[in-house]
């Protein structure tokens, strides 16, 4: 599968791949990705999004296979950093899973593991006409919330992101997203992976961050205090260095605590 992908930074040096959240696309991540040029950039549109959308549906073991075969093509040393938030970051567990020996080391923000009961239902009445009154409100939701975080330079793509959603991908990515579990394999993965939740998050999201970094010989689980979901680019100079000193194994900034330490 060919995904329609930003490239940037010297090749020859480590590869990052990043990978966006839900309903957007690599845009998302211009404001981290010019902080981080001394790496070998890849942002793809994951498949279904964006310039990629011909590429659907969207499917979670579809699409880290597509960016396991980006990693084969792209990386020069034939593995690569992963960075993802939401629905990209399961992706990166879900690659970490199966094809662990091209991670090198990842950072995963915000990942969600099977949050949302009778995820089947939810499908069927998602799947339903265009006009269907359930998927008009969760779009129109989705573009209220977001539109007023969209950076002015991005709103014409952000527009065009929401445009493409039909009730058929919001289905798949429904699907795909909400019935997410922890997959097998992923307790033999031994890339170092940093699993981070918001301060400002949900309860639940750190939960499933320890859940996760507990599956895996490499995995730690950090709270970047008082962030939101989104703080990878509300926040891109924490968030470049945060990841730089993971690649790195460096000490990660104060601002990534330990989750007991950080008051509730």
């Amino acid at each position: 599968m060919d995904l329609f992908v930003r490239e940037s930074g010297p090749v020859g040096t480590p590869t990052i791949v990043f990978l966006h959240g839900a309903y957007t696309s690599g845009w998302y991540w211009e404001p981290v990705v010019e902080r981080m040029q001394h790496y070998h950039c890849l942002v793809p549109d994951l498949p279904h999004y964006g310039k990629s959308f011909e590429q659907g549906p969207f499917e979670m073991s579809r699409a880290a296979t597509s960016v396991a075969d980006l990693i084969r093509s792209r990386a020069g040393s034939g593995r690569a950093h992963v960075v993802g938030l939401s629905l990209g970051a399961q992706v990166g567990v879900q690659l970490l899973a199966t094809a662990p020996k091209l991670v090198d080391r990842a950072v995963l923000c915000g990942t969600a593991v099977n949050r949302v009961p009778f995820v089947q239902v939810t499908r069927r009445l998602l799947a339903l006409p265009a006009r269907n009154s359930m998927y008009r409100w969760m779009v129109g939701r989705y573009r209220n919330a977001w539109q007023v975080k969209v950076p002015p330079a991005h709103l014409d793509e952000y527009r065009e992101d929401v445009r493409l959603i039909t009730s058929g991908q919001l289905a798949d990515v429904i699907m795909a997203s909400a019935g997410f579990t922890i997959p097998e394999g992923l307790e033999k993965s031994d890339s170092p992976t940093l699993f981070l939740a918001g301060g400002k998050e949900l309860p639940a999201v750190r939960r499933w961050a320890a859940a996760l970094a507990q599956h895996m010989p490499n995995g730690v689980d950090r709270v970047a205090v008082g962030m939101n979901h989104d703080w990878a680019t509300r926040d891109p100079d924490l968030f470049s260095r945060t990841v730089d000193a993971w690649l790195t194994d460096s000490a990660l900034p104060p601002e990534i605590a330990v989750p007991n330490a950080v008051r509730r």
